[in-house]
């Protein structure tokens, strides 16, 4: 469940660790690095070139992944050592140390990480730390994860395994199919008590109808917060629309959860990381999944955030280091590096032409969320963006609660991100 609520929650807990909202500080901007990258094509069999000469000390690659996951990146690490003759020891973090792990190499006299291979929130805040240096970019990876990956037009991470995108369940004893419309949702969710539930005042939760009414967090000519929009009102007002169809006694994430897990309410809308519990809490949910609706009103589609995994350089590396993590960065980004780790791991590849794998879309949920990955935006890892999240998460309850419409919702998460910004 630890790693569950790190999973869905990771918007807020991204802008609390690297934004600017009491109680964290701001993240302290970045200084200027130079944009140039190497670019390192990865082999088409996930191979190096040629066998280079052993190096005269193994590289240390940091994982901060849950025990599950590390099981198949040993063995891969072990591959790639058995072919290329480059030692890698692998140490395992805690993904919710990893970031103190990093500051604190200096203090305690253990050996520094050669790379680090951790997600989205570990790479703003380490980036805000200014503990990494540009990485190369290799493979073709989804569009939203280079976004996630990216600052000040340089990319700070290679993207190795997508997750994170929000999904529409709904229980097949209720209801047969999945409503297609957002209109159909709020419909079949209020017909005979069905029910709907999500994270109602997470931003996470909010973001994929703002992307559906043409909006989004951050843009316009300066790339600025953008809170304060008539898409973001539209959204807001869908969001309100479809919470009358939650059950009053759901107080809670994860008492929501548990309500759609026993039956007891027809659709959900949560996150890939989720599936599995939900497996857990009985043996006779029948469980559907579906991408999000569409919106009648621009056409669009509820879109969510994608988020993923990545490998970082940090700042100090550099000499024979540098170009045989960099060799590494390529092998990881190559076809079959790439499938093998959706395979094994259960989540969808970063890599664009992996995702019409076979074994992908045999999977109804990595299938679901394949069907829109390529479009999936992402989010940079950048003051602007972490202050926009916060901003939403400290006045999106009063939406909830009734004691601000559309527009005065809008105008206070509009201030809140630009009084982030400035501090």
């Amino acid at each position: 469940m630890k790693t569950t609520l790190k999973l869905s929650g990771f918007l807020l807990c991204l802008a609390l660790a690297v934004a600017c909202a009491a109680p964290p500080a701001p993240p302290t901007p970045v200084a200027e690095v130079s944009t140039a990258m190497p670019t390192v094509e990865p082999s088409p069999t996930a191979r190096p070139a040629s066998s280079p000469t052993p190096a005269t000390r193994p590289l240390r690659l940091w994982v901060a992944e849950s025990d599950a996951a590390l099981a198949t990146i040993r063995a891969l690490v072990a591959d790639y050592t058995a072919s290329s003759g480059v030692a890698i020891d692998l140490v395992a973090k805690v993904p919710d140390t990893l970031r103190m792990s990093v500051g604190g190499v200096g203090l305690t006299g253990d050996p520094p990480p050669t790379m680090i291979w951790a997600d989205q929130e570990a790479l703003a805040g380490l980036l805000a730390d200014g503990q990494l240096q540009p990485v190369p970019a290799v493979g073709d990876p989804l569009p939203g994860l280079l976004t996630d990956a990216t600052a000040n037009g340089t990319l700070w991470g290679v993207p190795l395994t997508a997750q994170g995108e929000l999904l529409l369940l709904y229980n097949r004893t209720i209801a047969a199919t999945p409503p297609t419309t957002s209109d159909e949702l709020i419909t079949r969710s209020r017909a005979g008590g069905a029910g709907l539930v999500m994270a109602w005042d997470e931003p996470r939760w909010l973001l994929p109808w703002l992307y559906g009414f043409g909006g989004a967090p951050t843009g316009g000519p300066d790339g600025g917060v953008t809170l304060d929009t008539p898409e973001m009102r539209s959204a807001l007002g869908l969001l309100r629309e479809l919470a009358v169809a939650s059950p009053a006694v759901v107080q809670s994430y994860r008492g929501g959860q548990r309500w759609f897990g026993t039956g007891e309410v027809a659709f959900a809308v949560d996150g890939d990381w989720a599936l599995p519990e939900y497996r857990t809490l009985t043996e006779t949910l029948d469980l559907g999944v579906a991408p999000l609706p569409v919106i009648p009103a621009t056409g669009r589609r509820a879109v969510s955030l994608i988020g993923g995994n990545f490998l970082l350089f940090p700042r100090d590396l550099g000499g024979a280091d540098l170009g045989r993590a960099a060799a590494f960065a390529a092998f990881l980004a190559a076809p079959e590096a790439q499938l093998r780790l959706a395979r094994e791991l259960g989540r969808l590849p970063a890599s664009q032409h992996a995702l019409g794998d076979s074994a992908v879309r045999a999977n109804p949920a990595l299938a679901a969320a394949a069907a829109l990955a390529s479009g999936a935006p992402g989010l940079p890892p950048t003051k602007v963006a972490r202050c926009a999240l916060f901003g939403m998460k400290v006045w999106l309850p009063n939406l909830l609660k009734g004691t601000l419409n559309q527009a005065e919702t809008a105008t206070a998460m509009q201030q809140e991100a630009d009084a982030c910004v400035t501090r």
